[in-house]
């Protein structure tokens, strides 16, 4: 497994470049040997993308950085409006993508970026020998990165 290294693609704003997003990052992952991180990753991508498309209806960016096995993936987009979760019914279609990215990572959180736009990002820990992911030995996960802001656990 290879550490310590990131990678970036940007996309037009159509919906049949998430699921290119959705294999760039599955594609990063493998090649360096992160094979367990790639379903949650996979789906983490997915959602984030999907919320740029959209309600930014802008190009995205995404970009994979491992350090140390832990995988933070961020999707940047020029719109300032910062997501938001939602509880959706049953009944609605939408608005379960922040719920999920949630439940699949560490952490996550929105980094307004300085000349406008914003960047989503979630951290996806790596996975124990027992399958569980990397917790805090209290049963709990593994809080993420400090520097990025508007953090949500």
């Amino acid at each position: 497994m290879t550490t310590g290294w990131s990678r970036t693609r940007t996309w037009d704003a159509d919906a049949s470049n998430i699921a290119a997003a959705r294999h760039f990052v599955a594609l990063q992952l493998a090649v360096h040997g992160l094979d367990d991180a790639v379903p949650d990753a996979r789906l983490v991508v997915s959602e984030l993308a999907t919320n740029a498309v959209r309600h930014a209806g802008s190009r995205f960016t995404v970009t994979v950085d491992v350090t140390g096995g832990a995988v933070l993936v961020t999707v940047s987009d020029p719109s300032s409006a910062l997501p938001f979760p939602v509880q959706a019914s049953p009944l609605h279609d939408s608005g379960r993508g922040l719920g999920i990215v949630a439940e699949l990572s560490a952490s996550w959180g929105v980094t307004p970026e300085p000349h406008g736009g914003k960047s989503v990002w979630a951290l996806i820990a790596p996975a124990l020998p027992d399958g569980l992911g990397q917790g805090d030995g209290s049963g709990g996960r593994v809080q993420g990165p400090v520097s990025p802001t508007l953090r949500h656990e």
